[in-house]
């Protein structure tokens, strides 16, 4: 269904009816109650610590010192992440985190090439997203002091670097 059909089917709905869907739906999804829990109170960082546990579990699922971490579960988090509205401060905190994290990972794990073009798409998103949401100095400042910090490989530095300048 599209979301014109459903916006057209939800105007033809009484009150009620909205709030039994509604209901419904906060009982059967646990996606609908976390996102409804959300909404009635906002709470970013809460929301960020917990997508933020996903992430560092998967960013850290190694098998031989080579790295397991599947980009689709990662991808997933944030487009969830995002999926929530929390504002464009958070949401460039938590593209940021995820970053943050492949890269300290990568410092001490052997990452496959699938995650080395995730570090790549990730950083052109950084600031693709920043750019569309006019916060475009805040995110060069801070891939500026990340990139400048020293606690990142330069191969890292350098693949980050890269993907930004395009």
């Amino acid at each position: 269904m599209s979301k014109t059909a459903l916006r057209k089917e939800l105007q033809e709905m009484t009150t009620d009816q909205l709030r039994a869907i509604i209901l419904d739906a906060y009982d059967a999804r646990t996606e609908f109650k976390d996102y409804f829990e959300f909404f009635l109170n906002p709470d970013v960082d809460r929301l960020l610590e917990k997508y933020r546990t996903k992430i560092v579990k998967e960013v850290y699922r190694t098998k031989w010192g080579k790295s397991k971490a599947r980009v689709s579960v990662l991808k997933k988090a944030v487009k969830e992440f995002i999926g929530y509205r929390p504002g464009p401060e958070a949401v460039l905190d938590m593209l940021f985190l995820t970053l943050h994290l492949l890269g300290t990972a990568e410092r001490y794990i052997d990452m496959g090439s699938t995650q080395i073009k995730y570090i790549k798409d990730l950083s052109g998103q950084i600031i693709e997203y920043a750019d569309n949401n006019q916060v475009a100095s805040i995110a060069i400042e801070r891939i500026g002091n990340m990139l400048h910090s020293g606690i990142y490989s330069n191969y890292f530095a350098r693949v980050v670097g890269e993907s930004i300048a395009r």
